[in-house]
Order: structure tokens, then C-alpha cells, then sequence
């Protein structure tokens, strides 16, 4: 009889577990071991079994496999080249008269950067009393600069109102309508503060959420001060108190929750939702439920999932929107707290 002709295969028709045991074997036993160390038990054991069970791949495979594992790893960690490399490479690729202005502005805007790093550590007290007399565009701009804990702990210092404006909630409403902001904008800001800030580039924009920034300073408010805040932007602007609220918790929040919020919640989620909703998350959100099952129910959990096959991402962000809807429902009850509850003083 003849020899039957083996199907080829592709990277497209394996699941995670064939693909990860494939990698794994081609990668150098070094790294393969350091990789091992960050995995939890379960994990180690599916891939052990399906290394085990794995025919060795054809030239094709392996490269199809390496070239996705290589796609997937610059989405979550661009590469980055070394400085002295970077330079290396700069020196042999441009004249120096261009490298000389390249890495002059790089170094300016690197400066600038660090600037506003300095103020972070800055008490946020004289943070305050510096900026608090400022137009509240003026504000919102230096507070878009800062870490949102930072900012939301400067903004309990400022005065509610000067004259006829709530001053808090005028900065978070101008924060929540900032797209763009240009270096020049940046080094007019930057002077006010002190002589001694640079300019942060020449000519460039840096697109900014700002309805982002916003909600995550407001999260980080006392729950109070907070709310005392979006109800006087609703008041004037319905519709952008509203996508400040929705903006308040994203699903990749879902790392900053403790464990026994993850508790609460897989006590009331739908489980067929969790499921579909964990389809394609990070790793470290998938982990934060699984590390609160029973090592059966994280077994079964993940055996679900595989089962589930592909999901539609029009279900996979209906699902997540459920999950969310979920979660705020916990918070507003006082179930699970998220953000600041503690007042300054």
C-alpha cells in the first residue's frame, strides 16, 4: 500500500498549549529553564504533558511558531536596543551634523521628562500653593503630566473655589478635554512652575486621553470628593461626567483589585461570561482569578476555556462589559473598594 502523505501543518490550527510547547522546545535550555521558574504548577504540568506528546515540528512550523511568539512579544514589550548600541548604529547611519541636533532634542525632551519626574516627589502640599492661584487650564496641563495618585493627592490641596469657580472640578473637566498638548505649550506651562524647567521638545505633539487621566485621578480620590466632583460636572456636562463614570474602571483594572475582591466577585459573575471575557486577556488578569480557585476549579477553568475554542471579539468585549458592570456594582455597595477611601490630612 502506499505510504499515506502526512497533513501539513500550520501555526493557525494548533491551540495555545501545542504552539507554547513548540516554543519552549526551541528555545535554548537557559531560557527555556528561566521561563519555567515564573510558572505556577498547573501550568508546568499541561506543558510538560504536551511537550511530551508533541511530534518534532517541520522547519515551516517552527518558524511560523517563532514569528507569532516574536509579534505577540513586541506588542506586550517592544524590543529596545541598547543606548550604546542605539548610538552605534545612529553614528554609521547619519551624518554628524544630524546625529549632533537628534541627539540634542532627545536629550532636551529626556530632561524635561526628568523635570516632571522631580516635581512627583515634590510634597503635594507646596505642589498645591504653587499652582493654586494658576488659570485652571494651566493646572489641568501640569497635573496631565503626573502620575494620577500624584495628581489626585495635589487636588484635595486646592482650594474648591476661587471666587465664582469650583476649582477642583474645573481642573478635572479641562484634564477630561485635553487630546493634544504641544512642547511649546508644555514649556510655557513648565515656566510657571519654576526658571529652572526646560522645555520638553520643539514642534512635537503627544496625544493624551485626558477623559483617562481624569478618571483615574477621580479613582483615586476620596470616594466623597469624588463624587461631590462629578456631580458638579454633570450639572453643567452630562454627557462628559458619564464617560469620565465609565472611564473610571477598564477591565485591565482588574489587577489592582485584591484577592478578596477577586473573591467577591466569582462569588456573583456568571461563569460562561468570565470565561468568554478571559478569552485573549494578560496573563496577570487571567492569574488573579485563577490564583483564587481551588487548584481543581483553575483546572476546570482552564480546561473550559480551551474547550471554548475561538470567541468573537464583539462577545469577548460584551462580556467584559458585564464583568465590569459587575464589579462597579460591588464597588458603589461597599462589597470590594477600589481606589483611595482614606481622607488626607
Amino acid at each position: 500500500m502506499p505510504e499515506e502523505k502526512k497533513e501539513k501543518k500550520d501555526s493557525k490550527n494548533l491551540k495555545g498549549p501545542e504552539k507554547a510547547a513548540i516554543l519552549l522546545s526551541l528555545l535554548p535550555e537557559e531560557a527555556t529553564v528561566t521561563i519555567f521558574k515564573h510558572l505556577k504548577e498547573h501550568e508546568i504540568e499541561r506543558l510538560i504533558k504536551q511537550i511530551l506528546s508533541i511530534e518534532p515540528p517541520s522547519k515551516e512550523l517552527a518558524k511560523q511558531i517563532l514569528e507569532e511568539a516574536f509579534e505577540q512579544l513586541k506588542e506586550v514589550a517592544p524590543i529596545k536596543i541598547a543606548p550604546d548600541n542605539l548610538k552605534k548604529i545612529l553614528e554609521q547611519a547619519l551624518p554628524p551634523d544630524k546625529l549632533e541636533k537628534l541627539l540634542a532634542e532627545t536629550l532636551t525632551v529626556e530632561e524635561g521628562k526628568a523635570i516632571f519626574r522631580e516635581l512627583e516627589k515634590m510634597d503635594p502640599k507646596f505642589v498645591a500653593n504653587i499652582i493654586q492661584n494658576e488659570h485652571p487650564q494651566v493646572i489641568a496641563l501640569i497635573l496631565s503630566q503626573l502620575k494620577p495618585v500624584k495628581a489626585a493627592e495635589i487636588i484635595q490641596y486646592l482650594p474648591k473655589r476661587l471666587g465664582v469657580t469650583n476649582v477642583q472640578e474645573e481642573v478635572i473637566k479641562r484634564i477630561a478635554s485635553i487630546e493634544k498638548i504641544s512642547s511649546d505649550m508644555l514649556k510655557m506651562v513648565a515656566t510657571t512652575l519654576e526658571e529652572e524647567l526646560l522645555t520638553i521638545g520643539a514642534g512635537k505633539e503627544e496625544t493624551l486621553s485626558g477623559v483617562d487621566i481624569a478618571a483615574e485621578i477621580v479613582n483615586v480620590l476620596p470616594k466623597e470628593l469624588g463624587q461631590e466632583i462629578l456631580e458638579e460636572i454633570r450639572k453643567e456636562n452630562p454627557s462628559l461626567a458619564d464617560t469620565i463614570e465609565e472611564k473610571m474602571f477598564k477591565f485591565e483594572d482588574i489587577v489592582k483589585l485584591d484577592n478578596r475582591a477577586i473573591i467577591e466577585i466569582l462569588k456573583v459573575v456568571d461563569k460562561n461570561d468570565l470565561l468568554i471575557a478571559l478569552k485573549g486577556a494578560p496573563q496577570e488578569i487571567l492569574d488573579k482569578f485563577l490564583s483564587n480557585m481551588s487548584k481543581r476549579a483553575a483546572q476546570m477553568f482552564l480546561e473550559d476555556m480551551e474547550i471554548l475554542g475561538p470567541v468573537k471579539k464583539s462577545d469577548v468585549e460584551n462580556a467584559r462589559k458585564k464583568i465590569i458592570a459587575t464589579i462597579k456594582g460591588l464597588i458603589e455597595k461597599g462589597v470590594i473598594e477600589y481606589g483611595a477611601g482614606e481622607e488626607m490630612i
